[in-house]
């Protein structure tokens, strides 16, 4: 009979590896569901309803919106824009937000309709 002798730093060496093939699995899941709901929004939210660990990534879209602002906050305290430039800045930030809020109420409006047909049957 064979003994072993592992030593603590293996362990943190085993765990350290762990988390960060989890890292990589979760960022790769979260990915393929962003895009899923990009260009399939349908069918992802029915995937990602028979996984509800996923039901975060549907309010992804709210993310942007926060890191839309914040970019918007630092770029207005770096950036002094005059005329035109600054109303065409303003027309892609207004566009974008919104697009962003409907791309959000759309996800919302397959998730409640999903939810309400699976409650029907």
């Amino acid at each position: 009979m064979k003994k072993y002798n592992f030593s603590v730093s293996y362990f943190k060496k085993t765990k350290n590896m762990r988390t960060r093939v989890l890292l990589v699995y979760a960022s790769y899941l979260w990915t393929k569901m962003l895009i899923g709901l990009t260009f399939h929004p349908y069918r992802s939210i029915k995937e990602t309803l028979r996984r509800p660990v996923l039901l975060p990534v549907i309010f992804s879209p709210l993310i942007a919106i926060a890191l839309l602002f914040l970019a918007a906050k630092i770029g207005s305290l770096l950036l002094v824009v005059y005329g035109i430039k600054r109303e065409a800045v303003a027309i892609f930030l207004s566009t974008t937000l919104i697009s962003i809020i409907f791309w959000q109420a759309l996800l919302l409006y397959f998730l409640i309709s999903f939810f309400v047909a699976t409650r029907k049957k």
